[in-house]
């Protein structure tokens, strides 16, 4: 096994953060290995309470203008009551459990020379062991081109398997033409109250959820029957199960009982072509590994053959297993394409991984920084079709949004804030201002579409998809532009999810905040240049232009740091895991330590205030930030702190970042966009581009003195491959059209590709 490629354990997972994931972007297993009685924890990405809505708040445009007025003010308290009480809407929807496949296999005796592993090299998990002298082995794969779960056991004495299901939502199980189904319903909303349950069924079919079946179907060389809730086999050496599932969902705009697709059928025809597992396996392999073999790393250093768990943990002493740094990134990316393929819905908080009814934050769509931090890896290590469902999200928010924008701002264009869920919520959830009142996703969502043009070159998705939603989104926030003094900005604004202390009250609403300006500024930047590559908007990128020369500039406080809103208040907590007013330094590219050297300056400063302790994603964004400002030992020190382990019981929202057993990022709890921030993090170290320039090796700590990387996509869609030694690059590649600058060892070199 190769240890920067293989996760393995020598025992069965006790909890679901020890067990290993696959998935295929719509189905998702977590598989515990146990030796008598397996369990695989099972997820469909479309299975949500609830359905579309109008979720538009009565009189929001009039609250509005009130709450801005009283910002203006400088009433901040006054301005954040009224948003809270009379413009807020409704929670979003929530991401729920499909069930469990249950497998019992009547082993009796205690197990010899146990192995479970994730090969990631193949995206295939198994479990090896041998029980008085018989060995025992599983194999699970899950197959985008087949649309299945495939998974195959064998054992060398005929053995007995029984397999059923279990489910905590309504449902219920029955054979039909020798297929072991589960038929489920979702709840129709999920409440708001703090009553329980807030997830809710109804009788009435304009107020029911969403329908799903489930099946599985065994090949095998026992004998076989089917009782009326499970399948039992007798005598077995060789056992193939196909598991699939489909819903009723039948788009964001449809009702999913009312309105819903056919269910059913589909799961009886996956599963009766399913008739060769050998061909199936080597389908499902070969279509990964046709994205995943794109990048490969190797960071020259200490690489442990212990079991994963045994690596994290020596690794918090010593920090010299190179190779489990390597795992991680190859591990992130792993997770990226399982997560997320074109058709599937886009990864959520969790990915598509989730074995909780009431999941944390309803395992939906944050996006006022973790569904973006999803996909920040995805186009630099050369994925562009991972990128796909996010793309289409946000086609559909540009309909929910413009909804949004005009019910609630009574504003031209389209607009997205913190909470997204199926159905394409796009007004801002109930709850405090500091998170519910916060209108710059679908500015950020913008930059993703702006970006997926840079890496591809594709100029028909830019005037087709790209420009058409970006505009959109440019003209919401032209349209509540507030202008005072000279300057224009939009009020009022939050810094998500941080506030500041004025009158000796915590206030989380302000004139204007950091990060919004440099949302927008972004966007209307970006807008302009797509307007200028296909020719068209001249007038409208005009108008932009002129909002941008009156745009409120960053600026710097009294101890060199980057203000966070419009003056400069005490933190209310100084060492929050948020550091959004650094939007600029990154994502976007308005701050840059060779180019703009005094902000670059003031944003080090303020990492440096906020400290470096947080939540799993939050260190990786971090590692991202000190990335950006060619920082590599610093970026190293976040992730050896990322790399903590933590236990797989409990829960520390505000911090305790690190890393569970099975790799996953622990906020804690459970959050996967640490693990795709970790990727993008160290990609960012290794190679950065922007502007027409490409940074080789531009923040490699001191640790990595050799190694090497090959496959990175840098705008302008050029591939890139890095081999250095000493500290230094010793040779490069680069593959593409154009005409580039390279910055290589310190030097700038123009490059004619």
């Amino acid at each position: 096994m190769k240890n920067s490629s293989t996760l393995f354990y020598t025992s069965p997972a006790k909890a679901w953060t020890m067990a290993l994931p696959i998935g295929n972007g719509t189905l998702g297993a977590m598989i515990y290995g146990d030796v008598k009685e397996e369990k695989l924890s099972l997820n469909h990405d479309e299975l949500w309470t609830g359905k579309p809505k109008d979720t538009v708040r009565e009189g929001a445009p009039e609250s509005f203008e009130k709450a801005r007025k009283l910002a203006l003010e400088c009433k901040y308290k006054e301005a954040q009551d009224e948003i809270e009480n009379n413009f807020e809407s409704t929670w979003s929807q929530a991401y729920l459990p499909l069930g469990d496949l249950n497998i019992s296999f009547g082993i009796k005796g205690k197990a010899k020379d146990y192995k479970r592993y994730l090969d990631l090299d193949n995206a295939v998990a198994g479990v090896e062991f041998t029980v008085k002298d018989v060995k025992y082995t599983r194999e699970y794969f899950a197959s985008y081109p087949h649309k299945l779960i495939g998974m195959k056991f064998t054992s060398g004495a005929p053995a007995d398997i029984k397999i059923s299901f279990s489910c905590q939502l309504k449902s219920s199980v029955s054979v039909d033409d020798n297929i072991l189904c589960l038929d489920g319903e979702a709840h129709g909303e999920n409440v708001q109250n703090n009553e329980s349950p807030r997830k809710t069924y109804f009788e009435e079919d304009s107020m029911r959820g969403m329908l799903y079946r489930a099946g599985v179907k065994a090949d095998t060389n026992g004998k076989v029957t089917y009782g009326t809730d499970c399948i039992v086999i007798e005598g077995a050496t060789d056992t193939v199960l196909y598991f699939t599932a489909v819903t009723s969902f039948n788009g964001y705009d449809k009702h999913p009982f009312l309105e819903g697709k056919e269910y059913k059928k589909p799961v009886a025809d996956i599963l009766t072509s399913a008739n060769d597992y050998e061909k199936i396996k080597a389908d499902s392999v070969a279509d990964y590994q046709n994205i995943y073999n794109r990048v490969s790393l190797e960071i020259d250093g200490e690489s442990s053959d212990a079991s994963t768990d045994k690596r994290l943990k020596e690794f918090k002493k010593t920090k010299n297993d190179t190779g489990l740094i390597t795992l991680v990134y190859n591990y992130g990316r792993y997770l990226a394409i399982s997560s997320s393929r074109p058709g599937t819905q886009p990864g959520n908080l969790q990915g598509i991984w989730n074995d909780k009814f009431d999941a944390p934050w309803h395992a939906n769509y944050t996006v006022n920084i973790n569904t973006e931090m999803n996909y920040w890896p995805v186009l630099m290590t050369n994925m562009a079709e991972v990128n796909e469902p996010l793309i289409e999200m946000v086609k559909e928010l540009s309909v929910t949004g413009a909804v949004a924008a005009k019910g609630m701002y009574n504003a031209k264009g389209w607009v997205s804030h913190h909470n997204v869920d199926l159905w394409r919520l796009a007004t801002p959830v109930s709850g405090r201002a500091s998170w519910a009142f916060w209108h710059g996703s679908s500015g950020w969502l913008c930059r993703h579409l702006y970006e997926h043009y840079e890496y591809t070159g594709d100029v028909d998705f830019l005037r087709e998809t790209a420009y058409p939603l970006m505009k959109g989104a440019a003209q919401f926030y032209l349209d509540i532009m507030t202008e005072e003094n000279g300057e224009k900005f939009l009020c009022p604004g939050t810094s998500p999810e941080h506030g500041f202390i004025y009158n000796d009250e915590t206030c989380n609403v302000g004139k204007f905040t950091t990060m919004s300006m440099s949302i927008a500024k972004d966007l209307f930047l970006n807008t302009i240049k797509a307007s200028e590559i296909l020719g068209i908007d001249k007038d409208f990128a005009k108008e932009l232009q002129a909002t941008v020369d009156m745009m409120h500039e960053l600026r710097i406080g009294s101890e060199g740091q980057l203000l966070e809103y419009d003056g400069e208040f005490p933190d209310a907590e100084p060492h929050h895991r948020h550091v959004s007013h650094l939007y600029a330094l990154h994502p976007a590219n308005l701050i840059t330590a060779d180019g703009t050297p005094e902000l670059a300056n003031a944003a080090r400063r303020t990492l440096e205030r906020r400290g470096d302790a947080g939540t799993g994603w939050s260190l990786g964004w971090k590692i991202n930030f000190w990335a950006r400002l060619f920082d590599g030992n610093h970026a190293l020190k976040l992730i050896e702190m990322q790399l903590r382990p933590v236990k797989s019981v409990g829960v520390n929202y505000g911090g305790g970042g690190g890393t569970y057993e099975n790799l996953f990022d622990a906020h804690p709890p459970f959050q996967i966009d640490g693990n795709f921030g970790f990727v993008s993090g160290i990609t960012e170290m290794l190679m950065q581009s922007r502007d027409g320039k490409i940074y080789l090796l531009p923040a490699l700590p001191d640790k990595w003195q050799s190694g090497s990387v090959k496959g990175l996509k840098a705008k302008g869609n050029v591939t890139v491959d890095i081999t250095w030694k000493n500290g230094k690059v010793s040779d490069y590649k680069l593959q593409g059209k154009g005409t580039f600058t390279v910055i290589v060892n310190g030097e700038e070199k123009a490059v004619t590709l």
